[in-house]
């Protein structure tokens, strides 16, 4: 028998869980399944998988479905691609549903949750993230490399590197350890470091959009986060054609907007030329909106 009423139990039971619980966990609280149905009649909890339910007087959520996944499936299971991805807060990384990893000895089966199954659980890293079990960051970018199209995934993987939770190096050892022939995912990720600055992450969205925009049309003779010194201070500028002595620096208002960065920008993009270097700009609406503009003027600046 329960200690207390049913319904206070079990939201004792969900409160770390965003408010869901297994059925088999209530149990052991003395709940059972005579309560558990009669709560479910009353509306006072709601059914989300198989033994897996959720406490109607919290919020559903995108947090809470994962959760629900994640109990279901077993204490191996762990979020995984997209859902891990939102866990580290990638950039523009959305699941539409729960994703998960699990052993392939779970045989579950949803049309609400996407299951990914291996046979090698280390291989998906597992830690911690906000009490959830996810996959390792390099684990989680080898599937986001499967399941994103090339430059949301360029995106992804450049956010990763910028905040420092893996670098060229790890990933390129994470796959000379754990990658085998034909899992998905990692033909790309090794197309996408080779592709990629090994020592400069993009530092923006509009940076990745304009390295791949330039790549695209053929010009690839740049430098990357490329130095200029004055009076004591290096500045780094995103492209630099050194033979046209020609940087191309994106200049999105969202990076700009504080008025400290207005004067630090103003004050660096006067450097180019001190140093005899023609400064080309890449804006947001340039790139993403009329890059055959862009292009045009690049050319012109480069041939002057």
């Amino acid at each position: 028998m329960a200690q207390g009423s049913p319904v206070g139990a079990l939201s004792r039971l969900s409160e770390p869980t965003c408010g869901v619980f297994r059925g088999s966990a209530a149990l052991t609280l003395g709940v059972t399944r005579k309560q558990l149905a009669a709560l479910r009649r009353d509306e006072v909890i709601v059914r989300a998988l198989p033994d897996t339910y959720r406490m109607r007087s919290v919020t559903p959520s995108a947090q809470q479905r994962l959760w629900a996944a994640l109990l279901w499936a077993g204490h191996d299971a762990m979020a995984a691609g997209r859902s891990a991805g939102a866990s580290y807060s990638l950039e523009g990384v959305y699941p539409d549903m729960p994703e998960i990893a699990a052993p392939r000895s779970f045989r579950g089966r949803s049309d609400d949750v996407l299951v990914q199954r291996t046979n090698v659980l280390p291989a998906m890293m597992p830690r911690r993230v906000h009490g959830m079990r996810v996959t390792g960051v390099e684990p989680t970018l080898v599937r986001l490399a499967h399941v994103l199209d090339d430059e949301a995934f360029e995106i992804a993987c450049e956010d990763a590197r910028r905040r420092r939770l893996t670098s060229v190096a790890a990933l390129e050892a994470y796959l000379d350890r754990w990658a085998v022939p034909g899992r998905r995912g990692v033909t790309r990720l090794r197309a996408t470091l080779r592709a990629l600055d090994p020592v400069h992450p993009s530092r923006s969205t509009l940076e990745v959009k304009t390295r791949r925009l330039l790549v695209a049309n053929g010009m690839t003779d740049f430098v990357r986060e490329f130095p200029l010194a004055w009076h004591g201070r290096t500045f780094l500028f995103d492209f630099c054609f050194q033979r046209h002595r020609t940087i191309l620096e994106t200049n999105g208002r969202r990076w700009h907007d504080d008025p400290t960065d207005y004067e630090a920008d103003n004050d660096k993009w006067s450097i180019p030329g001190r140093h005899g270097y023609k400064l080309v700009f890449a804006t947001w609406q340039k790139v993403t909106r009329d890059p055959g503009m862009l292009l045009a003027e690049l050319v012109a600046t480069l041939a002057a």
